[in-house]
């Protein structure tokens, strides 16, 4: 029973999120007059589809890991190859490849803007209507033989800045030690009392905890009271784009730690990694449930943005590359790149499954 609701959950928000991502492909290629001639959630054998006025084929297919949508002139789901043999001259006119650089550039570009926009309405409306969370910096326990232990953190110090800034709550602490340049010393100051006290900590690796992340070694008070703050519209947008930013800049950071070996690639996760992430989510409850679908999607979106040949952002380097130069990539190049960015995410995809089933096999089955 345990699997089947974890499989319905990965399935629920892989599809939404891809629908979410395909949609903003549709619905810019629709606005700048490319024809388009499929919209399917999933690949392989149709189980249901409909064509509509405007000649797209609306599918539903058998395998729900995904989705596509295809243009006139695409010659297969994934867009690898294009041609226009056999359309008339003005079928021609509808085709991807006919647009203006501008006008491909924004149809790429609109399927990870819509994963984005999608997160910040998602999280407006939970801030106007169930609030934001903030759970207290106050200190509950300081882990033995950290490094807060060693500095002279105590129990109910409350943590309000970290190398000047201001700390908001308990997991914005966790974040700013996270996303700091790991073997920095950073300047910690707590509310004492009456008394603000500083102190000078190298976080390092705490046993048991975190994969092995620096952590400082303080953990929250246990039952701490969750603060929930509602805000008005204007206020609640702006705090959802501030927190999808906050996301997008903890991405990065990590990704630039992992690739300069500053920290250990465990924490990433591919398909069943998430998998396993969207059935904790759905037993958490229905919030628990949209707030990892709201990350799935900032997540999905900013992968899609990264410069590797095969994804979006791969694409809008080659238009960049177009803009600059006055003409196209040639076609050996961009088929050379194309095999580069297959290899790159096979091995992406290889790597995360390495990670991801021994662990996940481990906490499910037992192994």
């Amino acid at each position: 029973m345990t699997m089947i609701i974890y499989l319905l959950a990965f399935i629920f928000v892989l599809s939404i999120v891809v629908i979410v991502h395909e949609g903003g492909h549709f619905v810019m290629a629709r606005l700048c007059g490319v024809k388009v001639t499929v919209f399917s959630v999933g690949f392989g054998k149709k189980l249901w589809s409909r064509m509509d006025k405007k000649g797209t084929e609306w599918r539903l297919c058998a395998l729900p890991l995904g989705g596509y949508v295809q243009m006139l002139g695409d010659e297969d789901a994934a867009s690898m190859k294009k041609s226009d043999s056999g359309l008339s001259e003005e079928e021609k006119k509808y085709t991807f490849m006919a647009q203006p650089l501008y006008k491909r550039a924004l149809i790429i570009f609109a399927g990870p803007f819509m994963n984005y926009l999608f997160a910040i309405v998602g999280l407006a409306l939970v801030y106007m209507t169930i609030g934001q969370m903030h759970l207290t910096t106050e200190v509950g326990e300081v882990i033995p033989g950290s490094m807060a232990e060693e500095a002279g953190i105590l129990p109910g110090d409350v943590i309000v800045e970290i190398n000047g800034q201001k700390v908001e709550d308990f997991s914005d602490l966790k974040r700013k030690v996270v996303i700091s340049n790991f073997g920095e010393v950073l300047t910690v100051v707590a509310e004492r009392g009456t008394e603000r006290v500083s102190f000078h900590i190298l976080p390092k690796p705490v046993e048991g905890e975190e994969n092995g992340v620096p952590l400082l070694g303080v953990r929250t008070r246990p039952f701490a009271e969750m603060k929930k703050e509602r805000y008005n519209p204007v206020v609640a947008v702006g705090k959802a784009v501030e927190t999808v930013y906050v996301m997008t800049i903890d991405t990065t950071v990590y990704l630039w730690q992992v690739i300069t070996g500053q920290r250990s690639a465990d924490d990433m996760r591919g398909p069943v990694g998430i998998a396993e992430a969207s059935g904790d989510a759905a037993k958490a409850g229905m919030l628990a449930m949209f707030l990892f679908l709201i990350q799935v999607s900032v997540g999905i979106g900013f992968v899609n943005l990264l410069p590797i040949p095969l994804l979006d952002g791969g694409h809008l380097a080659m238009y960049a590359y177009e803009a600059v130069v006055r003409r196209p990539m040639s076609e050996a190049l961009q088929n050379a790149l194309l095999k580069v960015g297959v290899v790159l995410l096979l091995f992406l995809f290889a790597f995360t499954l390495f990670k991801d089933v021994p662990r996940v096999a481990q906490r499910m089955l037992g192994l």
